[in-house]
């Protein structure tokens, strides 16, 4: 092959590459429930600090509903003795772009401090349902008291489908 063509086509794949990997290297976006929290990343967990009042924590952007049937599997680890519990919510909206309305939502158990715990949290769309967002949240002891800025910590997989296969394992 001619020089001018394999740098071509190397230049060409080298630059389909690029966005990939900037895409990877960001996640899925996440912002806070209000102002007054905090927020920050430890590579793919989310560190969580949150003020007192009702449940606060991170929420990610809208997402496509997934295939009936699918889990979300997430690690909520609650560090600070100032959170009573933490737990992880799934919002379901009615559009999944412009102002959707919010049809229906969905808690998982409650993760108490000083406990670290993976969910699989079921993802399956109400009727009507086209969109979701994940929110990691959080109730204080205290109404009036203020967490340190990662209280709590989560690790949110990808959507998977379930399997008709049980898991389990096998002893000697």
């Amino acid at each position: 092959m001619p020089r001018p063509i394999v740098l071509v086509v190397l230049a060409t794949l080298l630059a389909a590459s690029v966005p990939l990997v900037a895409a990877a290297d960001d996640g899925p976006p996440f912002h806070r429930t209000t102002p007054r929290g905090s927020f920050g990343r430890d590579g793919p967990a989310l560190l969580v600090g949150v003020p007192g009042g009702r449940a606060w924590g991170v929420e990610s952007e809208l997402r496509p509903a997934p295939a009936a049937g699918s889990d979300l599997w997430v690690t909520v680890e609650v560090r600070d003795p100032a959170v009573r519990e933490a737990f992880v919510r799934i919002a379901w909206y009615d559009r999944g772009t412009g102002r959707p309305r919010q049809i229906v939502i969905a808690d998982a158990r409650a993760i108490r401090v000083g406990e670290t715990a993976t969910l699989e949290v079921p993802l399956d769309p109400p009727r009507g349902a086209v969109a979701y967002r994940v929110r990691v949240l959080a109730r204080l002891t205290v109404a009036s008291g203020v967490t340190s800025a990662g209280a709590v910590r989560a690790t949110i997989g990808a959507p998977v489908l379930r399997s008709d296969v049980p898991d389990t394992r096998l002893l000697p």
